[in-house]
């Protein structure tokens, strides 16, 4: 029998294929707007909304004064810090991944791209946790229970009317129109079989619920789903521990939902729920990646970096509700 040659041939890594696990997408930058170059500590100016509504203009007789009055101003701290994560590049791995049966690895751009991943999910985390856990117009911490009446798909979902009332909420107490949804993706999956909703977009080019479509439905200017999850588990010596928990949250596995209003632009007397600042380099550029030499281990490590703030601007401007999809 002739040999077999497959048998013969040495095993070694597919060049042109691996695996590698992250979060699909982040949204932390487009929830909340971004303010760049301003100082490390710094206070934001609030007027104080009850001045500007109150009816005080009247009728100014002849020879007498106009009614007079004024207003407040409260102030938000903003204090950045800065948020790094690095990974070492060993002279050996990189002279090794060059080898003929090597894994098919680029040890120094995949260290930047890992150690930018991680300082983007910190992020997602930050903001996720600024919203869940804070009190907004609703005046409940961690929202107002929504007892998952926002995942059926008949007539007892309560979704729309919901979100009617948290935008009631949101113009009552501030004047300003509730623009943004965040949802969480079982929650979004949920909603696209909703029969209310699809009733109201069967006439639609496809008939089939997108983000854009929910958002023209309810009037908003975007809708974002949040999809990021983060690993709670502690590494042992295995390091293959995971437990995946869902960032945008306030209950695990029950889902929610954060109606807010978002300025298109900041500036003065602009209003926003919440704000996030960012301190820029001495190369004008708001994260940072560098590279030193560790001559005794001989390796490189690469270490990306971004400072900043997250912070919770106004809570009238903001309407949040929990356990959406689950109860």
């Amino acid at each position: 029998m002739d040999p077999n040659v497959k048998d013969l041939l040495v095993s070694g890594p597919l060049q042109n294929i691996s695996i590698a696990f992250k979060n699909e997408d982040y949204i932390a930058d487009r929830v909340f707007p971004i303010l760049d170059g301003a100082d490390p500590k710094a206070k934001i100016t609030v007027y104080n909304k009850a001045d500007w509504f109150r009816d005080e203009a009247g009728i100014r007789a002849a020879g007498t004064r106009a009614n007079r009055g004024g207003y407040k101003i409260d102030e938000v701290s903003v204090a950045t810090k800065e948020y790094a994560f690095a990974k070492e590049v060993t002279d050996e791995d990189r002279r090794f991944s060059k080898l003929k049966n090597a894994p098919p690895l680029k040890p120094d751009e995949d260290a930047i791209a890992f150690a930018s991943d991680k300082t983007d999910l910190k992020k997602e985390i930050r903001v996720g946790s600024l919203i869940t856990a804070g009190t907004w117009v609703d005046g409940a911490v961690g929202g107002e229970d929504a007892e998952g009446l926002w995942s059926p798909a008949g007539a007892t979902n309560t979704f729309l009317a919901d979100i009617t009332k948290g935008k009631k909420a949101i113009k009552s107490s501030t004047g300003k129109r509730a623009n943004v949804l965040v949802i969480d993706d079982a929650t979004y999956m949920a909603l696209a079989e909703c029969e209310a909703i699809l009733d109201k977009i069967k006439y639609t080019q496809r008939g089939v619920m997108t983000k854009e479509l929910l958002a023209a439905m309810l009037e908003l200017d975007e809708v974002l789903v949040g999809r990021a999850i983060k690993n709670t588990a502690k590494e042992t010596k295995t390091g293959t521990e995971f437990t995946g928990v869902n960032i945008w949250e306030v209950n695990s596995g029950k889902g929610m939902g954060f109606l807010f209003h978002r300025p298109k632009t900041l500036g003065l007397k602009v209003a926003t729920a919440g704000l996030q600042v960012r301190v820029a380099y001495d190369d004008g550029q708001p994260r940072r990646v560098t590279t030193w030499r560790e001559p005794a281990e001989h390796q490189d490590v690469y270490e990306v970096a971004e400072e900043t703030d997250i912070v919770q601007v106004h809570a009238a401007l903001g309407y949040l509700f929990k356990d959406t999809y689950a109860t």
